[in-house]
């Protein structure tokens, strides 16, 4: 059984070893013991593998990731990771960033990714198997095939997307659900930071932030967290870069296990007309991207999020003015959205 709040390893890469160190032992003290971290994250296997160990190895859940997609690379990869980790078995083997179909069918082939997890169970090398990803849809297919153990896929309460298909998937399949990016907003094609620190959906600077999910950052974490931990999920990682933000994040986990459950009715909404950030519109002849333009149209409809909007749209190189009106991205739309008048809606609303 996974702690609920479990730890991210991205933002440690950054830290020297000593210091890494402690803020992985500082959360393991504090109740956390699933720990994920990735083939290519910097030396962050390294530093786990190495604050993990003696006892504390046999009362963790470690989870690891291979980017590679084929048998060979990504055994390379296993090796490597196991050796970092100061262990022969982790826990979960996960591939990782499955974000279309075509490389999932990659990973998945004869001489895919895939082999190399069901080689690694049978050896003893790992215990189960998983996948990640940002994409739900493609998650969604992956699950089906039964091949998987977990997913771990983001959610919070600007990206609510796995909640649609993806969760009510992976309880019918039994497949372990693990949250990513619970404090991070996706804004355009890459994760961007509203402050420094790792806890990236809490602003000290955004005040229609603040309004959303409370004052402090105790507060913010907290309303963020609780919100993903309400669903029908196993548990949450985030990434962390300090006993502080540590400290906070466990914090919130206790003050969720000792209140009683409830549903935070402000944060939900049924996505019906609003994008699901499939990126199946995409590429735009243009170079729109309207997957972004569409989700900062739909934070400033559904929270109010007008500032907010207007900030990350106005920071797109090419705006939704340059629609040509072409028709491509509604013929691809899977969910028949009618994306021109969406578009032709975000150049006057979110434009300065």
């Amino acid at each position: 059984m996974m702690s609920q709040v479990g730890f991210g390893s991205t933002w440690i890469a950054e830290l020297p070893k000593p210091q890494a160190i402690e803020v992985i032992q500082c959360a393991f003290e504090l109740g956390f013991n699933y720990f994920d971290t990735a083939r290519w994250d910097g030396d962050s296997e390294e530093k786990i593998g190495q604050a993990l160990q003696t006892k504390k190895r046999d009362q963790c859940i470690i989870a690891t990731k291979t980017g590679n997609r084929t048998k060979r690379e990504s055994l390379q990869d296993l090796m490597v990771s196991l050796k970092n980790l100061q262990t022969d078995c982790v826990d979960i083997l996960q591939l990782h960033g499955i974000d279309d179909e075509k490389t999932l069918n990659k990973a998945m082939g004869e001489d895919g990714v895939l082999q190399t997890c069901k080689q690694a169970q049978r050896e003893g090398h790992t215990k189960f198997i998983g996948i990640t990803g940002h994409k739900p849809r493609v998650l969604t297919k992956a699950i089906t095939t039964g091949e998987f153990d977990t997913v771990l896929v983001p959610l919070n309460v600007v990206t609510p997307q796995a909640l649609e298909e993806l969760i009510p998937t992976a309880k019918k399949h039994d497949v372990g659900v693990v949250i990513m990016k619970s404090l991070s907003v996706k804004t355009s094609n890459l994760i961007t930071c509203l402050y420094q620190p790792s806890l990236s959906l809490i602003s000290q600077e955004e005040e229609e932030i603040k309004t959303l999910l409370g004052q402090t950052t105790q507060e913010q974490v907290s309303s963020a967290l609780q919100y993903v931990l309400d669903q029908d999920v196993s548990g949450v990682i985030a990434g962390f870069k300090s006993i502080a933000e540590v400290e906070t994040a466990a914090n919130a986990a206790n003050q969720y296990h000792n209140s009683a459950p409830k549903k935070h009715n402000r944060f939900s909404f049924e996505l019906g007309n609003y994008c699901r950030d499939c990126g199946l519109c995409m590429p735009c002849p243009n170079n729109i991207n309207i997957p972004a333009i569409l989700r900062f149209q739909m934070l400033h409809d559904i929270y109010g999020l007008e500032n907010w909007a207007k900030k990350r749209y106005g920071g797109l190189e090419v705006k939704a003015e340059k629609c040509e009106h072409c028709g491509q991205c509604i013929q691809k739309c899977p969910y028949n959205l009618p994306i021109e008048s969406k578009l032709e809606k975000a150049k006057q609303e979110l434009t300065e």
